[in-house]
């Protein structure tokens, strides 16, 4: 780019000054999702670090490149102190003012200013991170964005790895608590004496080991969103108290007497069928009843495939940006991947993306991504590899796999129909 090698401060008055300057404007990046609002009321991060606002994922932009904003007579770009500069129409500058047609440059990225014509969507296009232009997925973005604004509680349903963290930020990001904090919690993580502590917090010596206060995460979430994940996790002992806190808004933490008034939106998460575990009396159907108010389906991979090479190209670029190296995937490895299913959803996919980039240096395509072939095999319906040995060794083997399958051992058991103690005493004694 030929460029002069100083910043200096360019004023770019529009076309016909008057109309132009109150015109809606956006960033063309030249990729799937359309052109991104310009709000001249909000600033706007560009760079290529995770928390920008506007997250570019070249190696030539910086983390925190420039920023964009209104300075009340129009839009205006500010360099950062970046490494490659910021160019308006070729020119190097520090601060400038934006029209249409204008040609911006971060680093080695080139964008364009466009006028919007209607009134632009609600935020920066997709929410942070969720990435798809399918019907399905922006039908699902629609739903976040009417939810997003309104108190009551919200249940997301959908398969592992589909993204649901990201929804329940969104439906944060784009709502009134935006200002406020939000709490993550992965029940399905959380030791089973511990739920209890965790969600409500506990004061010093109220059990062995509490040497030190814990502030609960309603409490952490006080003004702002707590996210429950898995929420079918949560023992049965616990919902009653989560649907008290939740119709009271008052928590006491364990150990303690006096209640505090929290003020805080509940999102929670599932990828189990919640209607059967009601139906079966493993999840209180009152307390379902009130985390679901409001619910979403967040749709895997399987229903919107033509949304996967889109995926691919966003997180080649993000790869880009930690190897510091171009990653690219092959029109022949875009179309493959479509074909293929994936279980796991983005989080498998991604992965299988990392694993290429980490392994070849060159363009990606179908053997790169899949050695095995572009097509994902088969599962084989009732299949079962028995194990050989002692029968001791055999049904260690066998609850092992069980509980692998499950993916915890409170999932095992109720697959067995078993209490969890007495599984626990099973892998205990074949260990012995």
């Amino acid at each position: 780019m030929q460029a002069s090698s100083e910043a200096t401060t360019l004023h770019l008055h529009p076309r016909q000054p008057d109309p132009a300057r109150d015109l809606a404007l956006a960033l063309d990046l030249d990729r799937a999702g359309g052109p991104v609002a310009l709000d001249p009321a909000r600033i706007i991060l560009v760079g290529s670090a995770p928390s920008a606002d506007l997250r570019i994922g070249d190696p030539t932009v910086s983390a925190r490149h420039a920023r964009i904003g209104g300075d009340g007579r129009g839009m205006v770009v500010e360099d950062l102190g970046s490494t490659n500069g910021t160019y308006v129409d070729g020119v190097r500058v520090q601060r400038a003012w934006l029209a249409p047609g204008v040609r911006l440059g971060l680093g080695g990225f080139q964008a364009t200013v466009v006028a919007q014509s209607a009134a632009p969507r609600p935020g920066l296009g997709n929410p942070p991170g969720m990435i798809g232009s399918s019907a399905v997925f922006q039908d699902m973005l629609a739903r976040l964005r009417r939810f997003a604004g309104l108190p009551q509680a919200v249940l997301l349903r959908g398969e592992t790895g589909t993204g649901k963290e990201l929804a329940a930020r969104a439906l944060h990001a784009e709502g009134p608590r935006a200002g406020g904090p939000f709490v993550a919690v992965n029940c399905g993580a959380i030791p089973e004496g511990l739920f209890e502590s965790e969600l409500f917090g506990h004061v010093r010596g109220a059990f062995t080991g509490a040497a030190r206060a814990h502030v609960g995460a309603f409490v952490r979430a006080h003004r702002g969103t707590l996210f429950l994940d898995e929420i079918a996790e949560l023992p049965l002992g616990l919902q009653a108290k989560l649907l008290r806190v939740l119709e009271t808004r008052r928590v006491v933490p364990v150990g303690g007497e006096q209640e505090q008034a929290i003020d805080v939106r509940v999102v929670s998460a599932t990828h189990q069928p919640m209607e059967r575990l009601v139906a079966e009396g493993r999840f209180r159907c009152d307390l379902y009843h009130r985390l679901g108010v409001l619910a979403v389906d967040v749709p895997g991979l399987a229903d919107r495939p033509g949304d996967i090479p889109e995926l691919l190209t966003h997180f080649a670029a993000e790869l880009a940006a930690e190897f510091g190296r171009p990653v690219r995937v092959t029109d022949q490895g875009l179309r493959a991947a479509a074909l293929r299913r994936f279980p796991g959803n983005i989080r498998e996919l991604r992965n299988i993306l990392l694993r290429a980039a980490a392994v070849h240096d060159g363009p990606l395509g179908p053997h790169e991504l899949f050695p095995a072939g572009p097509a994902a095999p088969a599962a084989a319906v009732d299949a079962l590899a028995v194990p050989r040995g002692t029968y001791a060794a055999m049904h260690r083997r066998m609850l092992e796999l069980v509980v692998r399958e499950a993916g915890s051992i409170r999932k095992a058991a109720a697959q067995l129909d078993v209490p969890r103690s007495t599984l626990c005493a099973w892998l205990k004694d074949e260990a012995a």
